[in-house]
């Protein structure tokens, strides 16, 4: 389901669909933001952006759709990656054979900063046309290895794993193209246990957050992702340096 068709399926309360304007965020997106911006439009959906120059845009109305972090169940997983006591994360992505590896990259550490925080330190320690491996640390000094895969022979995914002394906190999100549920669980000397699951796209949730935000507060996104993007071009730059 896209953005757009999302909109249909959310109270008559949220704004009129021609009052939000959804951009793709593959190649230079933010034109297309400022473009919409200043055709009078309420607020700007960016879906699943890639690194590019928009520092003029970081006080703009702009919320961002990851392919990722913007699933509902991030708000469960959030508290319980972060009240876990664990020093490791594992975090994996399956993509297309031809996605764009840099951006799938930065989709990986949105999601990261999502559920633990933002991501301070960041090497790439192998990148090819198939795959792609980075090993990071988040602000609070959590090591993240960060693997992408690039395959058609299973669905595109997300999995999460934090590593605790008596078990993990894993979180397991499919393709936003349906409201399949994400599967969020919690294992401890007591056992697993499965969050309650939501059947909802991060396509939708992106929109009700949309609804729910205060216009002064829709430049938060912006200004994350602009962080995220540094990180990211700079660990991408290092690596090809010490290849040349």
């Amino acid at each position: 389901m896209s953005v757009t068709a999302a909109l249909a399926t959310l109270p008559l309360s949220f704004p009129e669909p021609g009052h939000v304007s959804v951009v793709d965020g593959a190649g230079e997106w933010p034109a297309e933001v400022r473009r919409a911006l200043d055709s009078g439009t309420d607020a700007v959906v960016v879906v699943d952006p890639g690194p590019a120059e928009f520092a003029d845009l970081l006080t703009a109305p702009v919320i961002v759709d990851s392919p990722w972090a913007s699933n509902p169940v991030i708000g469960l997983a959030t508290p319980r990656f972060r009240a876990a006591e664990g020093n490791r994360i594992e975090c994996r992505i399956i993509v297309a054979p031809d996605a764009d590896l840099t951006r799938a990259l930065l989709a990986e550490l949105s999601l990261i900063r999502a559920l633990r925080g933002p991501v301070r330190r960041l090497t790439v320690q192998h990148r090819s046309v198939h795959a792609l491996h980075a090993e990071g640390s988040t602000e609070d000094g959590v090591r993240v290895d960060f693997s992408i895969v690039c395959t058609s022979a299973v669905p595109t995914s997300a999995c999460v794993r934090l590593l605790t002394s008596d078990g993990s906190v894993e979180l397991q999100i499919p393709s936003g193209d349906t409201a399949q549920p994400a599967r969020l669980i919690t294992v401890g000397p007591d056992g697993a246990v499965l969050a309650p699951t939501s059947y909802e796209t991060g396509h939708r949730a992106t929109l009700r957050r949309l609804h729910d935000t205060a216009p002064a507060d829709r430049s938060t996104d912006l200004n994350h992702l602009y962080d995220d993007v540094q990180v990211t071009l700079a660990a991408l730059a290092a690596a090809e340096g010490a290849q040349s």
